[in-house]
């Protein structure tokens, strides 16, 4: 076994559910889903959050990549099937202290890859400063100007959130 796999197995051993769930109180889930609704009345985006806390020792094995999670999690919650192909997540693995951000391609032909990458490295840097909600609430600013910018909702725009707003910890 190479040696930075058996550190990525302690890192996911480490970090069972209950550990982080710690760091994401309800209530501050709560206020940012409340962010999330009021943010999509603003664009024609939908955003979805994640939060994984670790994967089973069986997929750092194989060698489970963030991103490759990342994209399985915007299948699997529905995130490229709005109207508009403007859905937007935001997938944190907690244990590797990753996070990517997948769009679907209505927004991707207007947002490069550079500035998707600048607000995982921004985010990244709360979480490193144990700032968890607030690293969050500093993605979903990022993303929402970009929205905004790229699908803004003109007036008389019928809105139709055909996303859940939640924020899932898992």
């Amino acid at each position: 076994m190479k040696q930075n796999t058996f550190k990525r197995l302690i890192q996911h051993w480490l970090n069972p559910y209950f550990r982080v769930a710690k760091y994401f109180p309800n209530s501050a889930l709560q206020r940012l889903s409340e962010r999330i609704a009021q943010s999509e009345y603003q664009h024609l985006g939908q955003i979805r959050f994640v939060v994984e806390s670790r994967y089973s020792t069986a997929k750092v094995l194989r060698g489970l990549g963030t991103r490759e999670r990342a994209w399985r999690w915007f299948g699997d919650l529905r995130v490229w099937d709005t109207e508009r192909n403007s859905g937007v997540l935001i997938y944190i693995c907690f244990a590797d202290r990753a996070v990517e951000i997948v769009a679907d391609r209505g927004i991707s032909r207007c947002v490069s890859d550079e500035t998707w990458q600048c607000i995982c490295q921004q985010m990244s840097q709360a979480f490193r400063e144990g700032h968890y909600i607030d690293g969050l609430t500093q993605g979903l600013q990022s993303v929402d100007e970009i929205l905004r910018a790229n699908l803004p909702r003109k007036n008389g725009e019928n809105v139709v959130d055909e996303l859940p707003n939640d924020v899932i910890i898992q």
